[in-house]
């Protein structure tokens, strides 16, 4: 995947642009300062898509954990 990197003065001074292009592209930005990282743009869908999944993930850890349970109990 392509990474787009901006520090955060250029962040400030072309919010709108990098929206735009975030938006038309999909391509995360990632936010820096004094270089180092502080943060990460990605679309909102791109967001709630990762929440999703981070659910589901969550949800067959759980499930795996509870049949292992009762594996050791029979």
């Amino acid at each position: 995947m392509a990474t787009k990197i901006v520090n955060v003065s250029e962040l400030k001074a072309k919010l709108a642009t990098v929206l735009g292009e975030l938006d038309a592209e999909g391509v995360p930005v990632f936010v820096v300062h004094h270089g180092k990282p502080k943060a990460v743009l990605v679309r909102y869908e791109d967001y709630e898509a990762l929440l999703h999944k981070l659910d589901d993930l969550e949800d067959l850890i759980s499930v795996r954990h509870t049949l292992q349970g009762r594996k050791k109990r029979l």
